[in-house]
C-alpha cells in the first residue's frame, strides 16, 4: 500500500470481508494489544507511530515488505469498537477496518471486518484478508503465549 499523501475517496465498491480468532484472556489486555503501538510493535508491526484513542490521530504502520501507511481512526470505544481507514493497494481511495472484540462467557471473539474494495482490486482483497488472519494468529501468540511468531522468539 501506498502512502497516504492526499485526501483519499472512501471506497464505494462492494467487496468486503471478516476473519476472526478466539482469546481467552481479559478484554482489557486484548484491547491494549490491538491500540497500543508498543504492543503492536510487538507482534505485527516493525515500527509504530501513535496509538488508537478517543482523540482520533492517524497512527502510521511500518512493515518492512510494504512500508508506511497511516490508518485513519473514525471510532474508538474501548473494548467495543475500533474503527480506521486506510489507503488501498494503488492509492487511489480509502477501505474501512473495523475491530469488533465480542465478550462471550470463557473467551473474546476478535473480528475484523475490511470493506470497499473495488472488482478491480479482489486480488488485494484477499491479500488482505490474508494479513488480517495473520495479524489475529499473532495476536493470540503474543497475548497468550508471549511468542513473536515472525521471529518465532519468546
Amino acid at each position: 500500500m501506498p502512502k497516504l499523501r492526499k485526501k483519499l475517496p472512501l471506497g464505494k465498491g462492494k467487496i468486503g470481508f471478516m476473519v476472526s480468532n478466539y482469546y481467552p484472556v481479559a478484554a482489557g489486555k486484548l484491547w491494549e494489544a490491538i491500540t497500543k503501538g508498543e504492543h503492536t510493535q510487538r507482534f505485527f508491526v516493525d515500527k509504530v507511530e501513535g496509538d488508537f484513542t478517543p482523540a482520533l490521530a492517524p497512527v502510521h504502520w511500518e512493515l518492512k515488505k510494504w512500508g508506511r501507511h497511516a490508518q485513519l481512526p473514525t471510532v474508538v470505544r474501548k473494548d467495543k469498537k475500533l474503527e480506521f481507514n486506510w489507503a488501498d493497494h494503488k492509492g487511489k481511495y480509502l477501505t474501512t477496518v473495523t475491530f469488533s472484540p465480542k465478550k462471550k462467557p470463557k473467551y473474546i471473539e476478535m473480528e475484523i471486518h475490511e470493506r470497499g474494495w473495488k472488482q478491480a482490486d479482489l486480488e488485494n482483497a484477499f491479500e488482505n484478508c490474508s494479513g488480517w488472519t495473520m495479524f489475529l494468529d499473532y495476536l493470540k501468540a503474543c497475548v497468550m503465549h508471549g511468542i513473536d511468531l515472525r521471529t518465532k522468539n519468546a
